[in-house]
């Protein structure tokens, strides 16, 4: 269930992002190295969870076919006993990391993202009562493909990708130790340094 919404937000947010943004494909614009800034938003969600996260995002573009970045994520989860578990879990997370999008063809980019994430688990088993609380950091590997648009206005993009490395406390990788894809959307808008030039 979680995947699941986590795709149809970023979806929703992607197609939002691409009908609000006006596509200038001309070398000029990004030979100005703008800078970017922006994020994504994740929701998902069900009848005992509910996730919520944010992916803040600094964009570099030093070429028409490379940019570079500063990314962070926010993450809070929180699961209520069910039919299936008598655990309450509320989980926080927090991680900063670095990325490179390579632009080899107009629209499409391959991404690298190293990331380490923290995060800060309670638990607390309803019936028993019996509560607990654990706190750990985890590195990560992120790669992957990616479709967005780049221009004047901003940038949006829609990306897939997994961990690369094998660390069993990933955020990325699920309880049986298994890869699982990282979609994630967001929008930049450009950043303006100084007064604006007069239109003759």
């Amino acid at each position: 269930m979680h995947l699941k919404n986590t795709i149809l937000a970023t979806f929703i947010l992607f197609s939002f992002a691409a009908q609000g943004q006006t596509t200038i494909t001309t070398n000029k614009i990004l030979d100005k190295k703008p800078v970017f800034v922006g994020g994504g938003l994740v929701l998902g969600g069900g009848a005992h969870s509910f996730q919520m996260g944010l992916n803040p995002e600094i964009i570099k573009s030093f070429t028409p076919y490379l940019d570079g970045g500063l990314a962070m994520n926010i993450y809070y989860e929180l699961y209520n006993p069910s039919e299936f578990s008598d655990v309450r879990s509320r989980n926080f997370r927090l991680g900063v990391g670095a990325f490179t999008r390579i632009w080899p063809i107009e629209s499409f980019f391959i991404q690298v993202q190293p990331e380490y994430n923290y995060a800060w688990i309670k638990q607390k088993d309803t019936k028993s009562g019996q509560a607990g609380s654990t706190n750990f950091g985890a590195e990560s590997i992120l790669a992957g493909v990616g479709y967005g648009k780049r221009g004047a206005s901003g940038i949006s993009y829609f990306s897939v990708m997994i961990d690369l490395l094998n660390n069993p406390q990933s955020q990325y990788n699920s309880g049986y130790n298994r890869k699982e894809p990282v979609f994630r959307a967001g929008i930049g808008f450009p950043l303006r340094f100084g007064p604006k030039k007069k239109q003759p």
